[in-house]
């Protein structure tokens, strides 16, 4: 009678293991569809970007102007950058997906912005935008690279709001629950009405699947605020270094 309590005992753990098995995998094969298609629709549009102008070049080479030629040639490059940029985000959310021997360590946040803004030199140029962060950052823990790849987010999207000339905010708020309050912001003080549609139309386009992913993973979340109804940031959290001992 005990061996057939032991064996039943047996049964019922191998089926809730093979019940947790058959989960997992399942939500590895909705996070490599979900992943696929991410990879095909961020491509596609700087794909054909390059597509069309090449073949624009093609049949216009013999007529265009030099300076016409060089516009269309930075085109092309911005759309190579971004196909560059999409796949760099694609191979870190590979990574992502598996948090096992991360190392948390307390961020020089400074720092990690730094590198983000140096890769949208480029762009922030072309926009003609400045970018304001404060000199002092709160302590926060998480992993470098993936947080550069947040500020890498959410920047690039403030950026294609198109607006020029554009004044972007960083900053940073401690939070009652010691957790560090990270954002970004638009200064709409010079901001015409049309301007500010377009800005607070951020909160409904933005659709930040790989933070998602890194906030999961690091314990952070992320989120936007609304004043008055309408969309004034983009922000996420993080574990505040002072609750590290």
């Amino acid at each position: 009678m005990r061996d057939q309590d032991k064996t039943k005992e047996q049964l019922v753990n191998d089926l809730d293991d093979a019940r947790q098995r058959a989960a997992k995998l399942r939500r590895e094969r909705e996070d490599l569809n979900a992943f696929t298609y991410t990879v095909a629709h961020d491509l596609k549009r700087p794909l054909s970007l390059i597509l069309g102008f090449s073949d624009l070049l093609m049949e216009e080479y013999a007529t265009i102007s030099r300076e016409e030629l060089r516009k269309e040639l930075q085109f092309v490059i911005q759309a190579g950058r971004r196909m560059n940029s999409v796949i760099d985000e694609m191979m870190l959310l590979v990574h992502v997906r598996d948090r096992e021997g991360l190392k948390i360590t307390s961020l020089d946040m400074g720092d990690v912005v730094s590198e983000a803004l140096d890769r949208l030199a480029y762009i922030v140029k072309r926009r003609q935008a400045e970018i304001v962060a404060p000199d002092q950052w709160p302590e926060a823990l998480g992993y470098a690279p993936w947080i550069e790849e947040v500020w890498f987010a959410y920047i690039s999207e403030t950026l294609r709001l198109g607006i020029r000339p554009l004044r972007i905010m960083l900053g940073a708020t401690e939070q009652a629950d010691r957790n560090a309050r990270f954002w970004v912001r638009v200064d709409e003080r010079n901001l015409t009405t049309d301007q500010r549609t377009r800005v607070s139309q951020v909160c409904d386009s933005f659709k930040p699947d790989l933070v998602q992913r890194i906030m999961e993973k690091l314990g952070g979340q992320l989120g936007v605020a609304q004043r008055e109804g309408r969309c004034s940031e983009l922000y996420f959290t993080l574990p505040s270094g002072r609750n590290f001992d």
